[in-house]
């Protein structure tokens, strides 16, 4: 049992992160969550650390999840399993410079 406040389960869907004034993840049955803090490590995916935790359906694993850290990509969520196993991404200037290397 966690000790974060909890909504209640959301299943899965598509979710919307909200910005200003009020920064905020819209689950797909309406639900609001507050964003405590975002991690703009991927290009193709958000990382949020929110205020309550949700109960979901992994977009990628399809496993459910109970979580207040999440990864939002295409509009689904992941888990936090699924979002580290997306592996690194390079920038392209990470790509440049292996190519002038070769």
């Amino acid at each position: 049992m966690s000790s974060a406040p909890q909504a209640p389960p959301v299943g899965t869907g598509w979710v919307h992160v909200v910005g200003d004034p009020s920064h905020r993840i819209v689950l797909a049955d309406g639900t609001a969550v507050e964003i405590l803090a975002s991690y703009p490590v991927r290009t193709d995916a958000g990382l949020y650390s929110i205020a309550t935790a949700i109960e979901f359906g992994c977009a990628r694993c399809c496993q459910g999840c109970e979580a207040t850290l999440v990864a939002v990509r295409d509009h689904q969520l992941l888990c936090p399993g699924c979002y580290g196993s997306l592996g690194a991404v390079q920038t392209p200037s990470d790509e440049t410079q292996e190519q002038s290397a070769a």
